[in-house]
């Protein structure tokens, strides 16, 4: 059983990633930084298209769990904000490694809000991540934090 729901969590960050990895070339950044919050951690970003990312976090939850998640995210504007704002959400899974010896899978849907600090490579931003665990038990949760990445093009 658990490895369907592993196969499954591997097509829900795959697949959309897939389906725009023809523009690969068209922004090439690459971007490194902390989040904190539920969990905490290190995370990477990698645009895939001008308005596309696929974001990685490897973490540590104040429930005593080694956390790793990917996401698929969609970038927008923030309205009529200037260009520095915007406001994401995206689909993705996650795996985590408690105390005990059950893992855990579950599916998210991040959420949140960025600013890019002008003349700079800084991004700050925050999220909130409604979150289903699917195993060993199904429950759902929220996730999020706030973060800062750094941009290397």
């Amino acid at each position: 059983m658990k490895k369907l729901w592993l196969l499954i969590l591997v097509a829900l960050c795959l697949v959309p990633a897939l389906a725009f990895s023809e523009s690969l070339d068209k922004r090439n950044e690459f971007g490194l930084g902390l989040i904190l919050g539920e969990p905490s951690g290190v995370n990477a970003q990698f645009y895939w298209a001008e308005r596309s990312s696929l974001s990685f976090t490897a973490a540590w939850s104040v429930h005593d769990w080694l956390f790793i998640s990917a996401d698929y995210e969609i970038l927008n504007r923030l309205g009529d904000s200037p260009p520095e704002w915007h406001w994401f959400y995206g689909l993705g899974g996650y795996l985590g490694t408690p105390h005990n010896s059950q893992g855990l899978i579950g599916a998210r849907i991040p959420l949140g809000i960025k600013y890019r600090i002008p003349d700079s490579v800084v991004d700050v931003w925050g999220e909130v991540v409604p979150a289903l665990q699917l195993a060993p038990d199904t429950q759902g949760e929220i996730q999020g934090g706030v973060g800062v990445t750094f941009w290397i093009k």
